[in-house]
């Protein structure tokens, strides 16, 4: 029997088609279900965008993994996350601010040794990471970022003073107080915005803070002495220091790098620099630091690949750069803060984090919130200095037990 031409075509389309369904079948191209994505779930107080190049970029290095971002108000960040976390609904990742350790340590899981080193993250970051971060040989966090305490001055109120440069000491400091040039110090929060990160500088400064592990804190000595006459010398203004500091009543303030933003938002005109915190021995300078890093909720099933993604976020000198780009906040990798070190917006944070330290601080809010009664004990002259020290040094260490 013999074929005509068409004929040959159609079966050649035929066997064309039988061959193609065959190896669909055979392969199961088509027939299989999507694989399913990995999600992890990370809490935060950054805006998404600032978790957008962490997130496309661990994407292309795991296509399987999905990082879905959950952004809380700071105010009530720690209450909505510790409500989660204790009926099991909280994130795989979240935002661990540095003076944590001590209350949340129990939430969190330590990173994998085998994902990076106790030697290695100590080269990586400044010494206060490690302060903060590292307990037991362990890693229990990793930092996005570091801030620290500095000096905000107006520029015109300094030059109308006829003060040529902001102070490096706090001696200094007084002396431009003296010229005329007010200063958001002196008094007790809300009024003075950090009066008791002021005060923690202070004490540091004055080493009647410093704390090894497991033993009291002591500041009630000459040296806490000093400290407090030191803030207590400086009359407060009467007006808050955000709103002071903007209309030009306040001529220097001192806070984070969080700040500038509400400063800018206020007057985005006005004429401020940003200098180094004062310092009491500016041969041994010293600055407190308060920031956030990422940890790993102990309730979590996907612990390794969460420290995966963790890891691979800050200590990735370009996706940490992503992330600094887009939150407007200061570095802490050391690569990026020898880039930064020139920088006007971030050259004093970033020079700053390699001087910051920190001390076992049970609760911040309840530490200055002490403080706060100590400065307001001595202001109205219901306890002397020394009294006002040592009430504050027995409740703190109240708190530590």
């Amino acid at each position: 029997m013999s074929f005509t031409k068409n004929q040959f075509i159609i079966l050649g389309a035929i066997g064309f088609i039988v061959l193609v369904v065959a190896i669909i079948i055979l392969s199961g191209i088509g027939l299989r279900p999507e694989r399913e994505k990995i999600i992890l779930t990370v809490w935060g107080i950054d805006n998404p965008a600032a978790f957008e190049a962490a997130k496309s970029s661990f994407g292309v290095k795991r296509p399987e993994v999905q990082i879905i971002y959950t952004q809380f108000p700071e105010e009530n960040y720690e209450e909505e996350l510790i409500d989660a976390l204790a009926a099991g609904q909280g994130p795989d990742i979240f935002f661990f601010r540095s003076d944590w350790m001590d209350r949340h340590r129990n939430k969190v899981v330590p990173a994998p040794q085998r994902l990076l080193s106790i030697e290695r993250f100590a080269e990586l970051f400044p010494q206060v990471v490690a302060q903060d971060f590292i307990f037991n040989n362990q890693i229990y966090a990793s930092p996005l970022y570091i801030d620290t305490l500095v000096l905000y001055y107006n520029r015109d109120i300094f030059d109308r003073r006829g003060v040529v440069s902001p102070p490096n000491t706090w001696s200094r400091f007084q002396n431009t107080v003296v010229r005329g040039v007010i200063a958001s110090f002196g008094g007790t929060a809300p009024l003075v915005a950090r009066a008791g990160d002021i005060m923690n500088a202070l004490l540091m400064q004055a080493n009647a803070s410093r704390l090894q592990e497991g033993e009291p804190m002591q500041i009630s000595g000459a040296l806490g002495v000093t400290a407090l006459n030191l803030y207590t010398s400086v009359r407060a203004p009467a007006v808050e220091t955000y709103t002071g500091f903007a209309n030009g009543t306040i001529g220097m303030m001192i806070d984070y790098q969080s700040a500038r933003s509400l400063i800018l938002a206020r007057n985005p005109r006005l004429n401020f620099g940003i200098a180094p915190l004062p310092q009491m021995h500016p041969d041994l300078p010293i600055v407190p630091a308060k920031y956030y890093g990422l940890a790993v909720a102990n309730r979590s099933l996907l612990q390794a690949l969460a420290w995966e993604f963790i890891f691979y976020t800050t200590t990735n000198a370009q996706v940490a750069r992503s992330y600094l780009m887009a939150s407007g906040r200061p570095p802490a990798l050391r690569s990026l803060i020898q880039a930064n070190i020139d920088s006007p917006i971030h050259g004093v944070f970033a020079s700053q984090a390699l001087i910051a330290r920190s001390w076992n601080m049970p609760s911040s809010e309840e530490v200055f919130a002490i403080f706060n009664t100590m400065i307001q004990s001595v202001l109205r002259r219901t306890a002397t200095v020394h009294d006002a020290l040592a009430n504050a040094e027995r409740d703190i260490n109240a708190l530590m037990r």
